[in-house]
């Protein structure tokens, strides 16, 4: 009898260890969202003696202009708006809500927005937008260094020409506050949980564990824009072009003739390492796949992600098809929204399957609070193992197991599946039949 195979002496013992060592895991604390003390008591050091100079500064200014008046068409109005964007595709989807509102309070305002090339493409989607600027250099890109600081920092002096009145930042890093000030925004709006509060002239209140949804909402709340309560808060959609529309129906056809398959979209990657499941689960929910017959299966992923397919695949001839590397932002959307169902860690395309409105199942690891990163929408279903050290906010899971991905099972996943995909046949859903929706619809 093949049993499982069993852990050599010490195996469990350093596992255990690692793991205590991870349980005394960090949490932001007081004002700052900075889980090392080091960073919290550099920049309550920083705030204290900015916020010391700028009420110095402020009264000469105030003083100034008692002596000479205020030149004609300054305040008032509020043409053009920044938005300052720099990380994560996730974040990205999940600040798409805010535009729209934005739009309401000023309708004759132009909307432009400071984003990173991995998130600008979700900007492309969104109607009210009117530009995007693109900061190659700054904390999120592959070893960005120290570089990034000043790179940032640049980038507030040449937006300084474009004469914002209104600019928000929705990451609250400290280069990003001095960015905001620098563009010479007559307001500016964001967090001073990172530090650097004294340079703008509104902060959100900052809600350590508060969903991302509901706190991108409260950086409208000094602009007295309502977006509803909680549970009333619009939610991220997400519209591809009908060009990506067109794309989407000629691969699905192609991947597979079949018109009664259900397409199932694998996203094999992840933002980190730790969030990554492991190769031989994917590949025992493929074999769950191919067992209950009529599916289509298509593996997306960034270019990084290839050999993760390939390694997913190996030499078995699935009938998967493999897009890994090969889809721009909207063709993922329009692929994602002619689905019937998604799978994928918590990143990037969980949250886009979601603001496409398509059924998604998140593998949430131990890395972030589930509640506050998780995708938003009526048809995502999350799958979790507990764990003691979590959040851990680790890249890198220093368990060798990295029990918190692997504790998850593939027969739970199938079981998701199934109910997804039951859930939406009892509907009566054809997601392949889809007609594309225009750009800023609800």
């Amino acid at each position: 009898m093949i049993g499982r195979p069993q852990p050599r002496r010490g195996d469990h013992r350093r596992e255990t260890a690692a793991l205590a060592r991870v349980s005394l895991r960090r949490h932001p604390l007081g004002g700052y969202r900075y889980v090392r003390w080091r960073w919290r008591l550099l920049f309550a050091l920083v705030d204290v003696l900015g916020t010391a100079l700028f009420a110095a500064a402020g009264c000469l200014a105030a003083l100034w202009r008692r002596i000479v008046p205020a030149r004609r068409g300054e305040g008032g109005t509020t043409g053009r708006i920044l938005v300052v964007q720099l990380d994560h595709l996730g974040d990205a989807i999940i600040t798409a809500p805010i535009f729209a509102l934005l739009k309401q309070r000023y309708p004759a305002a132009r909307i432009e927005v400071l984003a990173a090339p991995w998130n600008r493409r979700v900007f492309d989607l969104i109607a009210e937008v009117d530009r995007v600027h693109i900061c190659a250099r700054n904390r999120f890109a592959p070893r960005p260094g120290l570089g990034w600081i000043p790179a940032v920092i640049v980038w507030g002096l040449r937006m300084r020409r474009r004469r914002f009145d209104l600019a928000i930042d929705v990451r609250g890093e400290f280069p990003h506050n001095v960015l905001l000030w620098l563009c010479g925004a007559r307001r500016r709006v964001g967090w001073g949980s990172g530090g650097g509060g004294f340079l703008l002239t509104d902060r959100a209140a900052y809600v350590p564990d508060r969903p991302e949804l509901e706190s991108r909402m409260a950086l409208l709340e000094p602009l007295g824009i309502d977006a509803g309560g909680a549970g009333r808060r619009p939610l991220p959609r997400i519209h591809p072009t009908e060009a990506a529309d067109a794309f989407a129906r000629s691969a699905w056809r192609q991947a597979s003739p079949e018109r009664s398959a259900r397409r199932v979209v694998i996203h094999v990657g992840a933002g980190t390492p730790a969030k990554r499941w492991p190769v031989e689960h994917w590949r025992a929910l493929l074999a769950g796949l191919a067992a209950r017959g009529s599916v289509a299966v298509a593996l997306v992923g960034v270019e990084s992600d290839t050999a993760t397919a390939r390694a997913i695949l190996g030499s078995r001839p699935w009938p998967v098809v493999d897009w890994t590397g090969r889809l721009e932002i909207a063709e993922l959307a329009a692929v994602l929204q002619q689905a019937d169902l998604a799978i994928g860690a918590d990143s990037g395309p969980a949250h886009l399957a979601a603001a496409v409105g398509t059924p998604v199942v998140v593998l949430f690891s131990g890395t972030n609070r589930l509640e506050q990163w998780r995708p938003r929408g009526a048809t995502v279903q999350w799958l979790r193992h507990p764990v003691a050290c979590a959040p851990c906010h680790r890249r890198q899971c220093p368990v060798a197991s990295q029990p918190c991905m692997r504790g998850i099972r593939p027969a739970d996943v199938l079981l998701a599946i199934e109910r997804l995909l039951a859930a939406a046949a009892g509907r009566g859903e054809d997601r392949s039949a889809l007609a594309p929706a225009k750009r800023g619809a609800e």
